[in-house]
């Protein structure tokens, strides 16, 4: 899991501000923050699948949003390695192409679709990669894994784990994009905020 918050550091946006109570600054601020932490998360959300091979649902359900609050001007937005919140990685499963052609991913495969798998097994985890191939790689656990033997025998046997959401997020390209996102709309969200206030005194 990494996790990044959502803040305003700037201080001439406080100076902006300066004739507004202090209660006033912490709602325009508080709001401001809130809505760039949303874009920010389905910032990411859109940035991942562009670049790997995943699903945005599963994207989405790895992130967790904790909005800023009064007395707590900052968001922060926690990204784990998989949709069930644990780990930093995935199984190579998730990258499978030929599992996904058969319609057979986390389901129960029949033991002539597995053999057909293992004469095929290719994976795609950067999109613009191409497909990869592991030596050795099998898929066990009724379709849900994929393994590799770690000796000469039959046994031992460990799964193939490889990067997760929370690793994906930390590629340059991605962090990058989300930063520079957050960058852009934080005046702008500042502003609305600032705009809807004064409409209402």
């Amino acid at each position: 899991m990494i996790k990044f918050n959502v803040k305003v550091d700037d201080s001439a946006t406080r100076r902006a501000l300066k004739n507004l109570q202090d209660n006033l600054q912490d709602k325009v601020l508080r709001q401001a923050i809130n809505k760039v932490a949303e874009k920010a998360r389905a910032e990411i959300n859109r940035a991942i699948p562009e670049e790997f091979a995943v699903k945005a649902s599963e994207v989405r359900n790895a992130i967790n949003l904790r909005k800023a609050r009064s007395g707590n001007l900052e968001a922060v937005i926690e990204i784990f390695g998989s949709a069930r919140k644990r780990g930093r990685s995935l199984n190579l499963i998730h990258f499978l192409a030929a599992v996904r052609g058969l319609a057979v991913r986390g389901k129960r495969a029949k033991k002539k679709d597995l053999a057909a798998l293992d004469q095929q097994i290719g994976f795609l985890i950067k999109k613009a990669g191409g497909l990869k191939h592991i030596e050795g790689a099998f898929i066990g656990n009724k379709g849900r894994t994929v393994f590799r033997r770690t000796g000469k025998g039959r046994l031992p046997i460990e799964p193939v784990q490889v990067i997760g959401f929370s690793q994906m997020f930390t590629s340059r390209r991605i962090s990058k994009r989300v930063m520079a996102k957050i960058n852009t709309e934080m005046p702008v969200e500042i502003g609305r905020a600032l705009n809807l206030l004064m409409g209402r005194r």
